[in-house]
């Protein structure tokens, strides 16, 4: 369950960002197929990747963890 919401909100960020996801692996240096798979809940990121994904997303570490409606209340407040 936990990779699959945080697999949806890789998704949501990343698509929020305007980028695809070929574009999000060559940021971080991966393949797109690595990003995929992170976001159909078939692999889980190592702390690493999850470091690295919220400096490049410009998100906090559990902004990727929590359900999609936590998500979004929480952007109509910024």
């Amino acid at each position: 369950m936990l990779k699959e919401i945080f697999g949806r909100n890789l998704k949501y960020y990343r698509r929020r960002k305007g980028w695809t996801q070929e574009e999000l692996a060559e940021l971080l240096d991966m393949s797109p197929q690595y990003i995929s798979r992170l976001e159909s809940g078939r692999h889980s990121p190592s702390f690493d990747v999850i470091e690295w994904l919220v400096d490049i997303l410009e998100v906090r570490p559990d902004q990727l963890f929590r359900e999609k409606k936590e998500i979004i209340k929480k952007d109509l407040k910024i």
